[in-house]
């Protein structure tokens, strides 16, 4: 048992760390501060709750997506999709312009890549990763090789967030189906009325930006390619994301990309 006087000294470390730590974080150079309209729509941000799925700089949520450089990659008719009617798994906020514009001007303010990106490094690109990474590799390999009219498909779905909802070979946790057997249980109507209005009552909004007929022609061969393909994909998929070990104590925890 330790006696109190070293019980005092412990306590007294603990209390200097914490100073030492609070100095530190408060007398870092300050960016510039965000607009007027910008510090609106983090107003918006912390009434909605948004840092419960979602991150900045590493700091927040899982579920959701890193939104740390989302002004880059998110055009604005997707923003106004999500913050109005949602998708997968975020509700609809029902947003009106002013304040979408302010959201954007906030997630504008938040993409510092001079500051960092929102990836921590887990591996050099090119080493295997989840199956999701491994999913995409297999499949544009096979793609390479004989991919025809699927190509077109495949670029498609990933201009948009399918794959938010939608696991490779097995279904979701929140009940999106495994793409490489809608060719089997659907018909193609069935597919092309999804392709075109989603299904709402499931949660499935229509896609957004909206697909153009020769848009869906190409996704509708891609789901195709992959029924045909999917025992050869899943056996590549899995052999590219072969579990690594992890070397912990190398770890580059407060770098981001």
């Amino acid at each position: 048992m330790c006696k109190p006087l070293w019980k005092k000294r412990l306590l007294a470390v603990l209390v200097l760390c914490f100073g030492v730590q609070t100095m530190l974080v408060y007398s870092d150079a300050r960016s510039e501060p965000l607009s007027e309209v910008a510090l609106n729509g983090r107003a918006l941000w912390h009434r909605h709750a948004c840092q419960t799925c979602h991150q900045f700089y590493g700091q927040g949520g899982f579920l959701g997506p890193d939104l740390t450089n989302a002004a880059s990659r998110v055009d604005s008719a997707r923003l106004v999709s999500l913050l109005q009617v949602g998708s997968g798994q975020m509700p609809a906020l029902h947003l009106d312009e002013t304040e979408i514009a302010a959201v954007a001007a906030f997630l504008e303010g938040m993409d510092r890549p001079d500051l960092g990106r929102g990836q921590l490094r887990l591996g050099r690109e090119g080493e295997p990763g989840g199956i999701q990474s491994a999913f995409d590799r297999a499949v544009t390999e096979a793609l390479s090789e004989d991919g025809g009219r699927a190509t077109a498909g495949y670029a498609a779905l990933q201009t948009r967030p399918c794959a938010i909802c939608h696991f490779p070979f097995r279904q979701s946790p929140v009940g999106a189906p495994d793409l490489s057997m809608v060719a089997d249980r659907l018909s193609p109507d069935s597919i092309t009325a999804v392709l075109t209005e989603g299904r709402p009552q499931l949660g499935m909004p229509p896609p957004i930006p909206a697909l153009t007929e020769e848009e869906r022609a190409g996704v509708m061969a891609y789901f195709e390619f992959l029924n045909v393909r999917r025992s050869a994909l899943e056996a590549r998929a899995s052999e590219l994301s072969v579990r690594r070990s992890l070397d912990w104590r190398a770890l580059p925890w407060w770098e981001y990309r």
